[in-house]
């Protein structure tokens, strides 16, 4: 299995960029290539359409406001045997009402979709901070 974690600095407090990262309907907003969502809150599942057309159907494990957690399992169509990304937005203590880190991390198999994956996260992380900040 690989594990990937990635980071970024966020010049927001933490209950701002939560906002925006916890609610699964909006992440087109600041991930790139992902033109649709549709959300089943009752199933706890997310579709979401890339710009190629393709779907990716994932399981949201769980929301959790205090520890600012988003998690997620990417169940299909992509061969995947286990997903597991984590999306945390932490406080800067130093100057927790300016400034925070938002950490994702994923663990993935088959390995060969880390590279793919992890590239991704790098882009959305990117994009998340000039949202954010701009």
């Amino acid at each position: 299995m690989a594990t990937m974690r990635q980071d970024v600095w966020i010049d927001r407090p933490a209950d701002d960029v939560w906002s925006l990262v916890r609610d699964s309907s909006r992440v087109t907003e600041w991930f790139p290539h992902m033109t649709d969502v549709k959300v089943d809150d009752d199933a706890g599942t997310r579709t979401i359409t890339l710009e190629s057309g393709l779907p990716l159907l994932e399981d949201i494990v769980s929301v959790r406001d205090d520890l600012r957690r988003f998690q997620y399992r990417l169940v299909g169509p992509l061969p995947v045997q286990h997903h597991l990304a984590s999306i945390d937005v932490i406080a800067d203590p130093a100057d927790i009402d300016h400034r925070c880190l938002v950490t994702y991390s994923t663990d993935v198999e088959p390995h060969a979709l880390a590279f793919i994956l992890d590239g991704a996260v790098r882009e959305a992380l990117d994009n998340l901070k000039r949202v954010m900040e701009g």
